[in-house]
């Protein structure tokens, strides 16, 4: 019968080790693939007007590799919908690297191309970091989460 014990006590310890040593390595990062909602908080620009926005964006993400490529359509201003007639697009790629996405981007601007750089920090499915373009001077925050 101390036998029996034995045995099922090293089965028992082996399947704890297992368990113990799976959760020593780090889990995959998830893929950033899909649809995102974002939004761009203006905090510093050249022409005032412009501080105090909240630019939502519906963004649409593909990941290869740690290289990241998408486009999004800006759709509010200040938590109002814009009409599809005045509504800009963006086009963007990166990286990423651990837990740091980099963003270049195009938006296709009323009147001339705006570009950019957005840098955030990836968490579960969500972001959140700073924006910086040369419309206007224009810096602020980033602040993303995962649609589908």
């Amino acid at each position: 019968m101390e036998g029996n014990y034995t045995k099922i006590g090293t089965i028992v310890a082996f399947i704890m080790l297992v368990i113990a040593v799976i959760q020593l390595f780090p889990k995959a990062d998830k893929k950033v693939d899909g649809e995102w909602e974002m939004i761009s908080k203006v905090e510093n620009a050249d022409f005032k007007e412009y501080v105090g926005l909240e630019i939502k964006w519906k963004m649409f993400i593909t990941e290869q590799d740690n290289k990241v490529k998408g486009s999004a359509e800006k759709i509010e201003i200040n938590y109002k919908p814009l009409d599809y007639r005045i509504r800009t697009s963006m086009n963007f790629d990166g990286t990423i690297k651990g837990n740091k996405m980099i963003l270049n981007y195009t938006e296709a601007g009323k009147m001339r191309n705006t570009t950019g750089i957005i840098i955030v920090k990836l968490s579960n499915e969500s972001f959140k970091g700073n924006f910086s373009q040369t419309a206007s001077s224009t810096t602020g925050e980033i602040l993303g989460k995962k649609i589908n």
